[in-house]
């Protein structure tokens, strides 16, 4: 009795070890789950929001070009050998070198400076501006980029463990068969070329879910990186394996669907970050007007009596221009070269915008073309199982032949791979399809 106690609490025991293990390492995850997943923890995806920042960063201190800046500065100078001026004959002197100053001078300054007129700040604010735009789209366009990869990394690995159940049903049906031949020669109902055949069978379903269980790592590993997950956690997916609702709704007019596309976005957005680098180069043609303002404070003395120092104050306000008249063809060349960026900016929209089209338009035909085939492969899966169970009732009553039964075993289990392939081609291509779309 004492025994029996001991072995339920070691097997209660390995039960709560099993399942607290279980509960720190799975994760179950769905389609949605996963997507919310690689939003929150995709590697690029954090990257593109930190550009996305850097680039807010960038507008604000363009912005501030406009506001006042005030300086304050100190100094403090010993003169070793102090400034001198030299004074005609006309102040009772000749013309000798008379030394200015004491040996000791401080001075503080306050300086202000405010920008009135500046076409090189207003170029670089719109500059600023557009890059931000751009780098938000850029960020925009990450996202869905990572949502498709997600969709179909997650199906990918859906798919390939629904290989190895298939996989592994057939092994076992396989085994359960041979075993089944081996009793029914020793009854001498069959022969050795029966249990050759239905061995045959067993080594064959083997290698393939051999090669089946080999993909499990690669496809569970690209959707762990994809989800920003430990390498130890196991992944159970929750999806089941058939098409959703909103994966067969197809819009075909082509005309208006790439509007949203985010590369075409982007594009168009870098003719206008060379529009605006192409003011800002002609702003060196323009002039410049600030406001300014100074306040100085000083003293000169041989000591370092500081309490009986003599401060001076001194300040002023007035507003400068600056005119540029001749900088040697500089500005020329560089917009120059800012007008050769936009145009090939133009040109490269405009390629993309005709390959999209034409991706479109392939991936429609694609998308009819895949759905045909699955609703195929399933009616072909069908088929093949009532196939299956019919060769077996045939070998069982004894006229039917092994090779019948090996046969539509194997169709089964290829039309089944074939429904699963044909399914996964479909789910590719639509997500293709959201992604040229732009869809979020």
């Amino acid at each position: 009795m004492k025994l029996f106690h001991v072995k339920l609490l070691l097997i209660s025991s390995l039960i709560l070890c099993w399942q607290s293990v279980l509960s720190q390492d799975s994760i179950f995850v769905s389609l949605d789950a996963a997507i919310e997943l690689a939003f929150q923890k995709n590697t690029s995806i954090i990257i593109s929001n930190d550009e996305l920042n850097t680039s807010k960063f960038a507008l604000k201190e363009a912005k501030a070009n406009a506001f006042p800046k005030l300086y304050l500065s100190s100094s403090y100078n010993r003169n070793i050998d102090r400034q001198v001026i030299f004074l005609s004959e006309g102040f009772g002197e000749s013309n000798t070198a008379t030394k200015l100053g004491s040996d000791n001078e401080f001075r503080s300054s306050l300086n202000l400076s405010l920008p009135i007129y500046s076409a090189y700040n207003f170029a670089n604010r719109k500059l600023a501006e557009t890059q931000f735009n751009f780098q938000n789209e850029a960020a925009r366009g990450v996202r869905h980029t990572i949502l498709n990869a997600t969709k179909k990394a997650y199906y990918n690995y859906l798919i390939v463990q629904e290989v190895v159940k298939v996989q592994e049903s057939r092994l076992k049906n396989a085994n359960e068969f041979l075993a089944d031949i081996e009793k029914r020669l020793k009854r001498g109902t069959v022969t050795e070329f029966d249990v050759s055949s239905a061995k045959v069978q067993v080594a064959i379903a083997k290698s393939n879910l051999l090669e089946a269980q080999s993909n499990l790592i690669p496809s569970g590993n690209d959707l762990k990186l994809l989800l920003g997950l430990n390498p130890e956690s196991i992944i159970i997916l929750t999806e089941p394996i058939a098409l959703r609702n909103d994966e067969i709704i197809v819009e075909t007019e082509t005309a208006q669907l790439f509007q949203k596309n985010s590369q075409l976005k982007q594009l168009e957005l870098a003719v206008g970050i060379n529009e605006n680098r192409i003011q800002m180069a002609k702003s060196a043609y323009y002039p410049t007007l600030d406001a300014i303002g100074n306040y100085n404070y000083q003293a000169q003395a041989n000591n370092f009596k500081f309490s009986e120092y003599d401060w001076a104050q001194t300040s002023l306000v007035g507003l400068q221009l600056q005119f540029p008249i001749f900088n040697g063809t500089v500005t020329k060349n560089k917009v120059q070269q800012v007008a050769l960026g936009k145009k090939i900016s133009e040109e490269e929209k405009k390629y993309a915008t005709k390959e999209i089209q034409l991706k479109l338009i392939e991936l429609i035909s694609q998308l009819k073309f895949s759905r045909l085939k699955v609703e195929v492969q399933l009616e072909n899966m069908d088929l093949t199982d009532e196939a299956q169970k019919l060769a077996k009732k045939r070998y069982e009553f004894g006229v039917g032949t092994i090779l019948e039964v090996n046969d539509a075993e194997l169709a089964y289990t290829q039309s089944r791979l074939n429904w699963l392939q044909a399914l996964l081609n479909y789910k590719s291509a639509y997500y293709d399809y959201q992604l040229l779309i732009g869809k979020d």
